[in-house]
C-alpha cells in the first residue's frame, strides 16, 4: 500500500515538474517574443526593420532563414527598402520578396490569411525559398500572414532545421502575436519613410530638392571614397528656358520641367539621383560611372531632350535643349578632404563647365577643365 502511494506521489511529482518547466519554457518564450516584437514596433526606419526581421529574428529565435514577401500596392516599396543602396539591395533581396499587386496576382491568390506550419509550407511555398543557400536543411517552416486592417499585405517564412519545430496543430499564440506586431512595424515604417520622402521631393517635378540632394551628395561621395570607386555630377540648365516662359506662359514652363524630369529618369538608373537644383537648373549624380561612360549618358540625355516631341513646345515652334556641364570625382587632386568640401568642388566645377557649354553655344556637354573656363 505504501509502495502505491509512494510510486503515486513520485508520478504526480514529476508531471508537476513537468508542468512547471513548460510553464517556465512558455514564459520565457513570451518575455523573447514580447522584447523581439516592442523592438520591431520601435523601428523608425525600413532599413531598420530590414534588419531586425530578416537578421535579427534569425538569430533571436535560432532559425536557419527567414524570408519575408510583402505587397506592393502603391508601387514604391523598393525605393523605401533600399533607396539607391545598390548594397542593401544585393544583401536583402534574396530575403525581402516585394510582390507587384498586378502581376504577381498568382502569388499573392495563394497566401494564406491564417498561419501555416509543418513541412508541406516548403513545398506550397517554395518561390519564396528560391534565392536561398542550403534549402535542403529546410526541414519544417511557419507561414505567417501580415494583416493590417483585414487585409492582407504579405507574409512572413520562419524556416527550421528541425523537423518537429513547426508542426500543423501546434498552438500558434506567440507566432500570431509576433506576425501582428511585424504587420504594424511595417505599416508604420512605411508610412514614416513616406512623409519623409515627400519632404524630400520638390513639389513641381516630383524630382528631389536641393535640401535632400546636399546630404546625399555627401552619403554617396563617403561611399564612393571608401570603395576606391568613381563618382560624376551633372549640372542641366534648359536653354532659353525664360523664353519659353515669355512665349507661351509659365504653365507651359512648369510642364516642361516636369516632363523633363521624367526623361532625365528614363535615361539613368534607379541608383542615379535626380535633383531639382533651383529654378530651371537639375543636378544629377552618377556613382560608380567612369568620365567616358558620364560623357555617353550625358550625351545621351542632351539628344533624348533635344528630339523628345514631349518637350516641343507649340506647333512647329519652339524645340527645348539643355546644356550639360560635367565634372568627375577622379579628377579631383585631393581626395583626402571631407566629402563636404568634395562636393561643393564637384559641383562648383560642373556649374563652371555649365557656364562653358551655355556660353559657347547651348545644347551640347561640358567636361570641366580648368584650361576652359
Amino acid at each position: 500500500m505504501e509502495d502505491t502511494i509512494f510510486n503515486e506521489n513520485r508520478k504526480l511529482r514529476r508531471q508537476l515538474d513537468s508542468l512547471l518547466r513548460r510553464a517556465r519554457t512558455n514564459e520565457q518564450k513570451q518575455e523573447l517574443f514580447d522584447s523581439f516584437g516592442f523592438e520591431i514596433i520601435s523601428t523608425n526606419t525600413p532599413a531598420q526593420l530590414r534588419d531586425y526581421v530578416l537578421f535579427q529574428m534569425q538569430a533571436r529565435f535560432q532559425l536557419h532563414d527567414v524570408v519575408m514577401s510583402l505587397i506592393d500596392f502603391d508601387y514604391d516599396m523598393e525605393k523605401l527598402f533600399y533607396g539607391h543602396d545598390t548594397d542593401a539591395k544585393s544583401l536583402y533581396e534574396s530575403k525581402l520578396l516585394i510582390l507587384d499587386a498586378e502581376t504577381d496576382k498568382e502569388k499573392i491568390a495563394g497566401m494564406s490569411k491564417f498561419p501555416v506550419l509543418g513541412s508541406d509550407v516548403l513545398g506550397q511555398y517554395d518561390w519564396m525559398l528560391s534565392g536561398l543557400d542550403d534549402v535542403e536543411s529546410c526541414k519544417s517552416a511557419a507561414l505567417l500572414p501580415l494583416m493590417r486592417n483585414n487585409q492582407l499585405i504579405g507574409s512572413l517564412l520562419l524556416l527550421s532545421r528541425d523537423f518537429n519545430r513547426y508542426q500543423t496543430g501546434i498552438a500558434t499564440t506567440f507566432l500570431q502575436k509576433l506576425s501582428a506586431m511585424t504587420a504594424v512595424a511595417i505599416e508604420n515604417c512605411l508610412n514614416q519613410q513616406r512623409i519623409k520622402e515627400i519632404g524630400y521631393q520638390d513639389p513641381l517635378t516630383q524630382a528631389y530638392n536641393r535640401r535632400y540632394f546636399d546630404l546625399r551628395f555627401t552619403d554617396e561621395i563617403e561611399r564612393s571614397l571608401r570603395r576606391g570607386d568613381n563618382l560624376a555630377c551633372m549640372f542641366l540648365d534648359v536653354d532659353f528656358f525664360k523664353k519659353v516662359n515669355d512665349t507661351y506662359g509659365h504653365h507651359v514652363g512648369d510642364l516642361v520641367l516636369t516632363q523633363l524630369v521624367g526623361l532625365i529618369k528614363e535615361q539613368v538608373r534607379a541608383c542615379d539621383v535626380v535633383a531639382r537644383y533651383g529654378g530651371e537648373e537639375f543636378a544629377v549624380v552618377l556613382p560608380g560611372v567612369s568620365l567616358e561612360r558620364a560623357v555617353e549618358i550625358a550625351e545621351r540625355l542632351r539628344k533624348a531632350v533635344e528630339f523628345d516631341k514631349r518637350l516641343t513646345c507649340g506647333q512647329g515652334g519652339l524645340n527645348v535643349t539643355v546644356s550639360i556641364g560635367l565634372e568627375v570625382l577622379s579628377a579631383l587632386k585631393d581626395k583626402k578632404q571631407s566629402a563636404k568640401i568634395i562636393s561643393e568642388q564637384l559641383l562648383q566645377h560642373a556649374d563652371e563647365a555649365l557656364y562653358v557649354a551655355k556660353s559657347s553655344g547651348r545644347n551640347k556637354v561640358v567636361v570641366f577643365s580648368g584650361k576652359n573656363n
